[in-house]
């Protein structure tokens, strides 16, 4: 019951946003789009689960300090060009580390972040997924900031649905 409450949130998230990074990606027709900002995550932790329900419990412990997502993915060759000629210019910045990449089934993953308070932790976690789905080309962008508990995401963008999103566990081993 906790996660149809959650993902009924989250399917609302696009009506409450607005986008940083990337944000010219939102408007594009080729484009689909989703940004989530802390004031949803503070909606969402004001959302009353059971106390008796672990699980629930360090979902919300996740999200309430999360700052915002982006998800940006297209099928589109003139976007993807676009998106992969932005994500270069932003990695050029030099702000952002390597985790680890990922050659998988047509999918060229890379994920990057900036260091957090420890090792389990970063303020921000960046992935860049070139490649297919079910032979059809396609291009995602993912940006996750905040004080991010790298052992807890993979269940976020999992439930998400981000492709990508089940290689988060293995950078989670790697950072």
């Amino acid at each position: 019951m906790n996660r149809i409450i959650i993902t009924l949130l989250l399917a609302l998230v696009p009506l409450f946003s607005q986008a940083q990074n990337f944000e010219k990606y939102e408007n594009m027709k080729d484009v689909d789009a989703m940004v989530m900002t802390s004031k949803m995550f503070k909606m969402l932790a004001k959302v009353d689960l059971s106390e008796s329900d672990p699980e629930a419990q360090e979902y919300m412990k996740l999200i309430e300090n999360l700052d915002r997502i982006q998800i940006y993915k297209s099928s589109n060759p003139d976007v993807m060009q676009k998106m992969a000629t932005d994500v270069q210019a932003y990695l050029q910045k030099g702000s952002l580390e390597e985790l680890m990449r990922v050659k998988d089934d047509g999918q060229n993953i890379k994920f990057y972040s900036v260091p957090g308070k420890n090792d389990n932790y970063v303020k921000e976690l960046f992935m860049y997924l070139q490649g297919s789905n079910s032979n059809k080309p396609m291009t995602v962008i993912l940006s996750i900031t905040g004080d991010i508990d790298l052992s807890q995401l993979s269940k976020l963008t999992a439930d998400l649905k981000v492709p990508g999103a089940e290689k988060l566990k293995d950078a989670n081993k790697k950072s």
